[in-house]
């Protein structure tokens, strides 16, 4: 215990130490509003352009068979949803993000990573799992899990916890493959979580072993091929794997959705209508923020961009 207590003392340590300086915070700041830095860092990469609409590349009899899927067992596969070249400039572009400092989440400021949610194909499944049209909430994130074994996901989580997860659809877009041995998502099947379960994981308790062997035989593992994407519903038990090997870093997006008319928590305000065309630079940059102040408790190493997503947030956040 004492061992566990000094390693996290030190790592604590080592993430304070990283932080911005204060002129690392007042020039990324500057970059990060400036829509012609970003054209310069990824000129392959859209930018302010005309709204396009993602390819449509999910089969109707995909959809039919995963909408099933998602009634049964709260979860849906969707193969071939990005064209090749989609696929390789989304990956060059979170590379060059990353190549220049940044988080992979600023990957966000580019059209591409939202025109994914603008296929009429994608939004009439996505309705159709929510019973009637569709907003995308702005919550977002990208992430990049580095080849080295031992190097895991998030922990396990749910995305709405609060009793209206079955009003909330997350998707999660592979930009690599997502293999067993690189660390996949796994989830719980909604059927492998009792309300016993539920609260002894709601209390961080003990739970018998009866329950805790059911839970295990209603994992499933979701390996997940790059430019294909899984989903499930927001009270799903799901995590990232770990690493047994594999080579090949772990790069995918994650998107949310609720139902039009519906009330979002503070967190997910606001809601924007995909079919609208991408959002405009300042709310991009306020989803990005929003999403750095929140999710440095799974990844703390974003911890070190604090104070610029303090200043970024309050600088671009919504009028209420």
């Amino acid at each position: 215990m004492q061992n566990r207590e000094r390693m996290a003392g030190a790592a604590e340590l080592l993430l304070q130490r990283a932080q911005l300086s204060p002129t690392e915070v007042e020039e990324r700041f500057a970059q990060a509003l400036d829509p012609g830095y970003w054209r310069g860092l990824a000129p392959f990469a859209r930018l302010g352009e005309p709204a396009k609409q993602a390819a449509d590349l999910l089969a109707a009899e995909d959809a039919e068979r995963e909408k099933h899927r998602f009634d049964a067992d709260g979860y849906f596969r969707l193969p071939r949803l990005l064209a090749p070249e989609d696929l390789d400039r989304l990956r060059r572009t979170v590379d060059a993000v990353r190549a220049a400092g940044w988080p992979a989440v600023f990957a966000f400021v580019f059209d591409d990573f939202w025109s994914i949610a603008r296929s009429d194909v994608l939004l009439d499944f996505v309705s159709s799992c929510l019973g009637g049209s569709c907003l995308q909430n702005t919550v977002i994130w990208a992430h990049w899990v580095p080849a080295i074994a031992g190097s895991a996901g998030w922990h396990p989580h749910v995305d709405i916890g609060n009793g209206d997860g079955g009003s909330h659809l997350s998707i999660w877009v592979a930009l690599s493959d997502a293999t067993v041995d690189n660390g996949c998502i796994f989830l719980v099947r909604p059927s492998g979580i009792t309300p016993e379960i539920n609260r002894a994981l709601e209390e961080k308790s003990d739970i018998p072993y009866a329950q805790y062997r059911h839970v295990l035989q209603n994992v499933v593992a979701l390996p997940t091929a790059a430019g294909s994407a899984i989903g499930w519903r927001g009270d799903v038990l799901h995590w990232g794997g770990v690493n047994s090997g594999g080579a090949v870093p772990r790069m995918s997006l994650a998107l949310e959705f609720r139902p039009r008319g519906w009330k979002p928590t503070k967190f997910e305000a606001p809601l924007i209508d995909p079919r609208d065309g991408p959002p405009p630079l300042d709310l991009r940059l306020f989803a990005i923020a929003k999403a750095l102040r929140t999710y440095a408790r799974f990844e703390p190493i974003v911890s070190r961009f604090h104070v610029l997503a303090e200043r970024l947030w309050q600088e671009t956040k919504p009028d209420s």
